[in-house]
């Protein structure tokens, strides 16, 4: 049985599975690899429009398998990896230029969080559970995922959730800005209605104004040229023009991300 179960619907939509749910989706060295080739695969496929990240048995992710961390995140050289290969997967579900969603239920907790917080959008049923319990474990978060963390809770949250170590429960995650949308339906089921209301739009579009977000957010003092150059791109695109035309004509359109 495969760690991690992917399928695409006919919309587009990719949901991505975590598939331990004996171990409560502990996410295992070769995952986060796995989870980064995933990511820049759908981000580069143009039948894809929107991607989920979901666990499978009730639970999203307890976090990284604390049982391999004697032998793969140990000093040196094979914990050094373990960071590298971590940050390829953060940096993968931040860049990937699709919309992105996590659809949470039990667990989310550890690594599982960092993963939930670099999706776009954070979709959780009633009863899920949020937490970093980095501090009680001598762990330091990496500078990429305090960012990412941050750019989520704000400053103060992100301290509170990293100095504690504490679980939230539903209620209180979404208060922090854990949470986008807490329903008492299953999450996948709400992800993929949300989902749908962005597939269906110019994959350009999307792609663009998720750039100069991800630009701002970090600062990055080149976010006014991006944007022009971005918007230069749009405007010469096919689905511009499919755009305009499908307004004028009171159609659907119908974009091809060209």
């Amino acid at each position: 049985m495969s760690d991690i179960v992917t399928e695409v619907d006919e919309q587009g939509i990719a949901v991505i599975t975590l598939n331990r749910p004996e171990k409560r989706n502990a996410v295992k060295f070769a995952m986060w690899g796995e989870l980064a080739d995933l990511f820049s695969s759908y981000g580069s496929d143009p039948a894809v429009r929107a991607v989920i990240l979901t666990g499978a048995g009730g639970y999203f992710s307890a976090g990284a398998d604390i049982s391999e961390f004697s032998t793969v995140r140990t000093e040196g050289g094979t914990g050094d990896a373990y960071d590298d290969v971590g940050e390829r997967c953060t940096r993968a579900i931040v860049d990937t230029p699709k919309p992105t969603i996590a659809a949470i239920e039990g667990f989310c907790v550890g690594g599982g969080l960092g993963l939930a917080v670099s999706c776009d959008f954070r979709i959780a049923k009633q009863g899920a559970r949020f937490g970093i319990p980095a501090a009680r474990l001598g762990i330091v978060y990496t500078a990429l995922d305090t960012r990412v963390l941050m750019n989520v809770v704000g400053v103060t949250n992100a301290k509170r959730i990293l100095f504690t170590g504490a679980q939230f429960q539903a209620d209180q995650a979404s208060e922090l800005g854990l949470i986008d949308e807490l329903v008492d339906i299953d999450a996948l089921t709400a992800a993929r209605e949300f989902a749908a209301q962005m597939a269906a739009n110019a994959p350009l579009s999307i792609a663009g104004a998720k750039q100069i977000v991800n630009a701002i957010a970090a600062g990055d003092e080149s976010a006014d040229a991006l944007s022009v150059e971005l918007s230069v791109k749009a405007k010469a695109s096919d689905d511009y023009k499919e755009g305009v035309a499908a307004f004028a004509e009171k159609r659907p359109a119908k974009f091809t991300g060209r």
